[in-house]
């Protein structure tokens, strides 16, 4: 049997916001289902290879601060 997740297991495993994590369930990006309790379980793998391919974005540097050397 495959190992799944809740939403709550998924958002602290993988740092994510839950917003975040229903709107992969919703746009089908991850596998999931919902229980008899109407909670959502989600792959563990399915989002496993999510992260792997998410591309991250840099943070923005802050105002006044100098990056480069002068």
């Amino acid at each position: 049997m495959q190992e799944v997740l809740t939403t709550s297991q998924a958002v602290r495993k993988f740092s994510m916001h839950p917003a975040t994590v229903l709107r992969l369930i919703l746009t089908q990006r991850v596998a999931a289902k919902k229980n008899a309790d109407g909670r959502w379980l989600i792959s563990k793998e399915s989002l496993e290879r999510w992260s792997r391919q998410r591309v991250r974005r840099r943070p923005k540097p802050e105002q006044g601060v100098v990056t480069a050397a002068a």
